[in-house]
């Protein structure tokens, strides 16, 4: 899978960009808030419907990006990628909401399409795959748990049209019976019929939540495999890294569905008191959280900078070679700014990983200094600058 052609309008700092893309390796060098980052923004963005930036949609559009035939300002990102010998074009239009007198709100709207015909979210996850670094992704090591389902939901939505379809009912379950838990604690409702009508969502819970816990705990095993020896190559050491999945009760974690499904129906009905007295939903895969340990250390929490960066890096490329396995091709792989945060071993060994073959890799660097003559002499070089990219 590579990306042949990007283009975008009133996207971030782009006011026009029609980019053909190498299939190898790209190396966008240039100042700070150039826009280096806004195009590898804007492949996740085509990839997963989300920024790795910015939570708000309406902050994709260009700042001063005029409105146009009476409609609000818009950003589109488009792309033209090779795929199992097809070529596919994916397209997000984002338009900015305004209130009654033109000024914008902070709602905006997607319109998608692929291969021009209009689309939900929900089936563009997965047209283009993609896997990002950024010295941001610390966090996936020391951060909430949040950030690492998130993690996990993304490699999965990515590789797997049922998991996305699947995690969005889910989320909508919960958002629903959360609802209902409120509407008790606040004495809303009576309490003769708890039991009675959270019985169906009980049973959509566990059976979507089995599904997806089923899935990571697959995808948890895969990476486990891989993630081991690379560990060991980017830190320099002998020590094993295990990855351990913590689910949000004491389950039997079998890769039985069915078993699953029974024990989150049954969890469900021990927690139902605090679930009451809190009025959330207090167990599920929402709640769930994983532990990267050395031995006996958790090194989210007592880990090193050094080992946290090499347990993220580590991830990073074996999340690459999980969906070159499972897919049969490789995701592109986007590097934001990350060799300034490593050292020179984890450097080299992150050089050497991305010069893979059949492998389209985009990073990102300030200036060239990190990088050494024969890497240069065998990649693309585009400098950015405000906004403009220009052949080095």
């Amino acid at each position: 899978m590579e990306v042949a052609h990007l283009s975008l309008r009133d996207f971030r700092n782009y006011q026009r960009l029609e980019l053909d893309l190498s299939p190898a390796t790209t190396l966008l060098y240039g100042p700070n808030a150039a826009g280096k980052t806004s195009l590898l923004e804007a492949l996740f963005y085509l990839a997963t419907t989300r920024s790795p930036r910015v939570g708000l949609d309406r902050d994709l559009v260009r700042w001063d990006a005029q409105a146009e035939a009476g409609a609000p300002p818009f950003a589109r990102v488009a792309a033209d990628l090779h795929r199992n010998g097809a070529l596919v074009r994916l397209e997000v239009v984002v338009q900015r909401h305004t209130d009654e007198e033109g000024q914008p709100t902070n709602g905006a709207s997607k319109l998608i399409r692929i291969d021009r015909r209009p689309a939900r979210a929900l089936d563009l996850v997965g047209q283009l795959r993609v896997v990002i670094f950024t010295p941001t992704d610390l966090n996936l090591v020391d951060g909430s748990p949040n950030e690492r389902r998130r993690y996990l939901d993304i490699t999965l939505s990515q590789l797997d049209a049922t998991y996305v379809r699947t995690l969005a009912h889910y989320q909508k379950i919960v958002q629903q019976r959360n609802s209902l838990l409120r509407t008790w604690r606040e004495r809303r409702r009576p309490q003769r019929t708890v039991d009675d009508e959270l019985a169906f969502w009980d049973h959509e819970l566990a059976t979507s939540g089995a599904y997806l816990l089923t899935e990571r705990l697959r995808a948890v095993a895969d990476l486990q495999a891989l993630v081991g020896p690379l560990y060991q190559l980017i830190s320099g050491s002998s020590d094993l890294l295990t990855i351990d999945y913590l689910p949000s009760l004491d389950l039997d974690l079998s890769w039985n569905v069915g078993s699953l499904e029974q024990q989150l129906i049954a969890g469900l009905r021990t927690v139902r008191a605090d679930e009451l007295a809190r009025g959330q939903t207090l167990l599920g895969p929402h709640r769930d959280d994983l532990a990267f340990r050395v031995g006996k250390i958790n090194l989210g929490r007592y880990g090193s900078r050094g080992q946290q960066r090499s347990v993220a890096l580590a991830l990073k490329l074996a999340e690459v070679d999980l969906m070159r396995t499972r897919a049969g091709d490789a995701p592109v792989l986007l590097l934001d700014d990350v060799l300034s945060e490593l050292d020179a071993q984890r450097r080299a060994h992150l050089l050497e990983a991305i010069r893979r073959p059949n492998q389209q890799t985009l990073l990102s660097a300030t200036d060239l200094s990190d990088f050494g003559v024969e890497f240069l002499a065998a990649i693309t070089r585009l400098r950015v600058e405000d906004g403009r990219v220009y052949p080095a």
